[in-house]
């Protein structure tokens, strides 16, 4: 039978098992957490260890693409001793007669525009390309710090109109230079009050046209530019970007290619609207292959001319608009329709069909938004070659 001091022993052996039991999980559960503990901290440093490695300059492409521009110092442009606006203000003219080769005149229109700019701008820079931006005025006054770096990093801002409205700007010849110096003026408050290039481009080109109901009015303001001290620039080559169907980066440069005179003088038609992806997308592989051809790029105010080299202007041919007999006759708007024009064909009867629709989209009123960027501008036919030219 058992007695009082074997039940007491025997609570005492459970009290002592129970302890014992509890002393074993705090045990076991210190040594999980520590455990826990240890594979944390081996985590974190793995991690952290990683994130070096990842963010070294070799491996870590985000930064390097992130990291803002480094800004190239404006370009000043040497000298040259080119006509005057009121002996001949025909650019593309000068160019052709100047004593230069294969220099190459990247041009851009129809800026400046937030998503499309600076992937060009970008592109030039990484190439240490300089070019020319023919900047709507709208624009500047909606994009002011776009436009700040397209001169800040060097390149030529010339001037495209204010608003990029057909109708009012061909209105008449008052409603054309009264844009034009609106413009301007918007341009000098980006170079600091600098005295710009007085460089323009007529939107939609100045070629001589019975297909372009603004032509006769174009022809009187290229006399009333001279008088202003102005300059204008058509183009001798594009790229297509504003011709026709959409096209791709690769397209893109087989027109180009159709369209220029190997070993010439190239001015290059290019835009940077806000629609114009393919276009950004294009111009390293445009400017890789101008260079394996021998080009140099240049801003249109840096052209080497002589006047000792070439027969000396007669005046400007858009004060006659009457045809000569001389070997000079690229300077005459009948010869610039074929000279100054691009030589590619229209694609197919749908692209010219596609061409004449966006015409009377263009004679829409512009404004400084994405919409007024995209419009396209009218199709000019040349009458001397028949080849669709847009700008």
């Amino acid at each position: 039978m058992s007695t009082a001091s074997d039940f007491e022993k025997r609570r005492r052996e459970r009290r002592r098992r129970e302890r014992l039991r509890k002393k074993r999980i705090r045990a076991a559960i210190i040594l999980i957490a520590f455990i826990c503990i240890i594979v944390l901290i081996c985590v974190g440093v793995s991690t952290c260890s990683n994130n070096n490695t990842e963010n070294t300059p070799e491996n870590d492409v985000s930064i390097e693409t992130t990291m803002p521009p480094e800004i190239v110092p404006t370009f000043t442009p040497v000298a040259s001793n080119i006509p005057s606006p009121s002996e001949n203000n025909d650019l593309m003219d000068i160019v052709n007669n100047s004593v230069q080769s294969k220099r190459c005149y990247l041009t851009f229109d129809d800026g400046p525009t937030k998503n499309i700019t600076p992937q060009i701008l970008d592109v030039l820079r990484r190439y240490n390309v300089k070019a020319t931006f023919f900047q709507v005025g709208s624009l500047i006054d909606a994009n002011p710090d776009i436009a700040r770096r397209v001169y800040e990093e060097g390149h030529l801002i010339a001037n495209h109109s204010n608003g990029h409205n057909y109708e009012k700007l061909y209105a008449s010849t008052d409603a054309f230079i009264n844009e034009i110096n609106e413009c301007y003026e918007k341009i000098k408050t980006v170079t600091d009050g600098e005295e710009p290039f007085r460089l323009v481009r007529f939107p939609g080109g100045s070629f001589k046209s019975s297909a372009d109901s603004y032509s006769d009015t174009k022809q009187e303001c290229k006399k009333l530019l001279a008088e202003y001290g102005f300059y204008y620039c058509d183009w001798n080559a594009l790229n297509g970007d504003a011709e026709g169907r959409k096209k791709d980066a690769d397209e893109l440069l087989e027109y180009l290619k159709d369209t220029m005179d190997l070993g010439e003088n190239v001015v290059i038609l290019m835009h940077d609207a806000s629609a114009k992806q393919a276009t950004a997308d294009s111009l390293a592989k445009t400017i890789e292959y101008l260079r394996s051809q021998g080009y140099t790029f240049h801003r249109l105010d840096d052209i080497e001319y002589e006047t000792v080299s070439t027969p000396a202007p007669t005046g400007s041919s858009e004060a006659t608009d009457e045809p000569t007999d001389s070997d000079d006759d690229n300077s005459n708007d009948d010869t610039e329709n074929s000279s100054t024009a691009p030589t590619k064909k229209p694609e197919s009867s749908s692209d010219v069909s596609e061409d004449n629709e966006d015409s009377d989209n263009a004679k829409e009123t512009a404004e400084p938004t994405q919409e007024a960027e995209e419009t396209s501008r009218p199709t000019q036919v040349p009458e001397s070659s028949g080849v669709i030219v847009i700008n």
